[in-house]
């Protein structure tokens, strides 16, 4: 999918959980506020019997229970979100954070104490009058019925909450999302760039910081294109760590303004950190960090390390560069493609170097690699058969039986580029 940047700005801002807590705090206030306005809806018979008493009594013990109630669970979630830290990967916090049911929740919670402390406050000044009191009452069960369901699903989704499992989940169907979406546009709708193209009269559009590339706003260049009447050579995709001195690409133009330069160099969104959206290979190396914690002398948990093995085996599998025909959506800017060897390195090189002396890791290792190995696509293909002689070469060397050695043999594909002269 491809979002233009203040539309891939918006989807991140939604993630954040102030946002759902904001949004739940007006609409307590609009409760709170337009009470009068429905109570004037109500029959004589049912407003007679609610008594500003029993209006009070129920926002009193919302208000206390509730305030309770989101303090926990604030300590519940981060807690969880410290555990699947240490134990599962730092970078597994983001997705955490992002989680959609826990923001819920919270925002619930929150909503609800102060639904029930502004209505304590019109009470105490005397902005309602008699007739308001049962529209009050009524508001009043309806948010003691979401605080219901919100605690319901609260209560069994803390069970799990920064848990292994869970986490990796979550890691997985980020990575997943990603690849799916770099799939349906392998070069993010626009043309190849050739490597033979003569760009020395191009000009270079540089990075203006250090950081990482998070997104490229697509529509936004092919429209620069448009205007210029030139060709937009991309040099970087999102993934790639940039400095003062990278090139973020060539515009084959006769002349471009200073201010092109700058809504160029604005098109392409860096920051501290890497994202999950439109680079599949973070979302990979994040579950390989996962596989790496697992068979760190801290935890020692090979059968997680095996675990993510498949999990990016899964991932991979999606991997489809020329499955498609893809119909370039900018023709007037080129892209370079993903390097397969990069993303397979990436993925498992590290979880084959610490646990080479792991058999149960390393024949995990030779079964996805040689799955990978019979892949339709041929780039994809013979990396995993160059990679899985690098792991052998490895697990040759850690593995302390000979019978051992010769079981993950057996299971690795055939060979390419390396020999056991390059030890």
């Amino acid at each position: 999918m491809i979002l233009s940047a203040a539309l891939w700005r918006l989807r991140q801002l939604s993630r954040d959980i102030w946002v759902r807590i904001v949004l739940m705090l007006a609409l307590a206030c609009l409760t709170v506020a337009i009470a009068p306005v429905i109570s004037g809806l109500l029959p004589r018979a049912v407003s007679d019997r609610i008594q500003e008493e029993d209006v009070t009594d129920l926002l009193s013990i919302l208000t206390g229970t509730m305030l309770a109630v989101a303090t926990f669970s604030l300590s519940v979630m981060v807690s969880a979100h410290h555990y699947a830290s240490n134990q599962v990967t730092p970078r597994s916090h983001r997705l955490l954070r992002q989680d959609s049911r826990t923001q819920s929740a919270l925002a619930t919670f929150i909503g609800a104490f102060v639904f029930a402390l502004a209505g304590r406050i019109m009470l105490t000044t005397g902005l309602y009058d008699g007739r308001d009191f049962a529209a009050v009452y009524g508001a009043t069960i309806l948010v003691i019925g979401l605080v219901i369901v919100a605690l319901v699903r609260w209560v069994q989704h803390i069970s799990a909450l920064g848990s292994m499992e869970q986490t990796t989940d979550r890691v997985e169907a980020a990575a997943r999302s990603a690849m799916g979406d770099r799939m349906d546009l392998p070069l993010l709708g626009a043309r190849p760039r050739e490597r033979d193209a003569d760009l020395t009269d191009a000009i270079p559009i540089k990075a203006s910081g250090f950081g990482w590339v998070q997104h490229i706003d697509m529509p936004a260049l092919s429209a620069q294109a448009e205007a210029i009447g030139g060709e937009i050579h991309l040099s970087v995709l999102p993934g790639d760590r940039v400095d003062p001195e990278t090139e973020l690409m060539r515009v084959a133009a006769p002349r471009i303004s200073t201010q092109q330069q700058t809504a160029l160099a604005e098109a392409i969104t860096t920051g501290t950190r890497r994202s999950f959206d439109q680079d599949p290979a973070f979302g990979l190396e994040v579950l390989a960090e996962i596989g790496q914690r697992a068979l760190s002398p801290g935890l020692n948990d090979p059968r997680t390390a095996t675990d993510v093995i498949y999990r990016i085996l899964s991932v991979l599998s999606l991997w489809s560069q020329t499955a498609k025909e893809e119909a370039a959506a900018f023709p007037r800017v080129r892209a370079p493609a993903m390097s397969v060897d990069v993303l397979l390195v990436g993925s498992y090189d590290a979880i084959a170097r610490d646990g080479a002396a792991f058999v149960e890791v390393q024949l995990a290792l030779q079964e996805a690699l040689t799955t990978l190995s019979r892949h339709r696509d041929a780039d994809l293909a013979q990396a995993a058969r160059k990679l899985s002689a690098r792991c052998l070469l490895r697990s040759d060397r850690q593995l302390a039986l000979a019978e051992d050695a010769a079981r993950v043999r057996d299971r690795a594909p055939g060979a390419v580029g390396y020999s056991a002269a390059s030890r």
